[in-house]
């Protein structure tokens, strides 16, 4: 069978920070722990393939956010400012921490160049050719999330409730367009953009060529966390009851933004991360809050896309694992509290 880690084809990395509150630290986990994943279906069919969480590997700092492109996992450490590049086959670092300015909340690849957004609004590039940093900072006030992809670099301000366009080639940002605040998250599918709103839990698309905003699409939950992006679709965390405590993974249309399928009920902290390959979802759990040595520790889920219900038991990586991206060969997740990145991949 195919590998189910095989990127979707026209997936674009992005990550965004969501700044809803957080929950306490998840505990360590000894590394190579491993899922149950390749469980048999009641047809008899195996599920997915087994994996294995690798070694963490040190970064240093406070790991926020990562993207996938150039053979390399690209981690932005928010507490040193910095972008660090782990090549994916040898797993060790590449060249020295790139600095990319004040508290780096989020980074995409795209459209020739690694895209990092600073917490002062700044988008910075850098070149993957030579791990410099290349042109001005694009400033692009109240930026929160970013995407690359569909000929822009796509910025979005949650409290401004704006998208901005930055042209990849000339760095130059378009006017802003209005989406309404509250923008959780922002990815690429289906040949647009799309928007996640936190607030009203409704799902925006905004055709690159025109820019012109659609109508708001509701998703059945009161906020949406997380956005990422498969190969015709689209996958999102909802957050529904009277505290917004219960969460479901949902499928939707990358034409319509409908849910389709069923939804299943995950469970996590904000902030959480969420990423698509081919056959599989993955969601970060940062773990809940406790007295040292109690509560939930945080982990990492699985879901069969084809069955659309959780594989196998959470996977732990690390402390208060969040950002997560989707890589040829499986998937990287960054453990905030621990200051490392874990791969998540096939078991040989």
């Amino acid at each position: 069978m195919s590998s189910p880690f095989r990127i979707a084809a026209g997936a674009v990395a992005c990550c965004s920070a969501i700044a809803l509150g957080a929950c306490g630290d998840g505990a360590s986990a000894p590394a190579g722990a491993s899922s149950t994943g390749g469980t048999t279906t009641p047809a008899g069919r195996t599920s997915l393939v087994p994996v294995v969480a690798g070694k963490p590997i040190a970064v240093g700092g406070t790991p926020v956010a990562v993207a996938y492109g150039y053979g390399a996992v690209w981690v932005a450490d928010q507490a040193r400012g910095t972008v660090q590049r782990i090549d994916t086959g040898t797993r060790r670092r590449v060249g020295r921490p790139i600095a990319v300015g004040p508290a780096p909340v989020a980074v995409a690849v795209g459209e020739g160049a690694v895209w990092v957004l600073g917490a002062d609004g700044a988008v910075r590039s850098v070149a993957p050719a030579t791990n410099r940093l290349r042109g001005r900072p694009v400033r692009v006030v109240g930026a929160s999330a970013l995407a690359a992809g569909v000929g822009g670099v796509w910025v979005a301000g949650r409290v401004g409730g704006t998208l901005t366009r930055i042209d990849p080639r000339t760095r130059r940002a378009d006017r802003p367009v209005a989406v309404g605040r509250g923008v959780a998250d922002v990815a690429i599918a289906g040949d647009a953009v799309w928007l996640a709103n936190a607030g009203t839990g409704t799902l925006r698309r905004v055709d690159p060529s025109t820019r012109r905003v659609g109508p708001p699409v509701a998703t059945g939950g009161g906020a949406l966390l997380a956005l990422a992006a498969g190969d015709r679709e689209l996958w999102a965390v909802r957050a529904s009851g009277p505290f917004r405590d219960r969460l479901q993974a949902v499928r939707l249309d990358a034409v319509t933004g409908k849910v389709t399928g069923r939804p299943v009920a995950v469970r996590g902290g904000v902030p959480l991360g969420l990423a698509v390959a081919a056959g599989s979802v993955w969601v970060t759990d940062v773990g809940g809050r406790h007295a040292p040595g109690a509560g939930r520790p945080g982990s990492v889920t699985r879901i069969d896309v084809r069955r659309q219900a959780v594989d196998g038991q959470p996977l732990r990586v690390g402390r208060r694992p969040s950002a997560i991206t989707a890589t040829a060969t499986g998937v990287w997740v960054a453990n905030t509290a621990g200051g490392t990145v874990t791969p998540i991949e096939e078991r040989p």
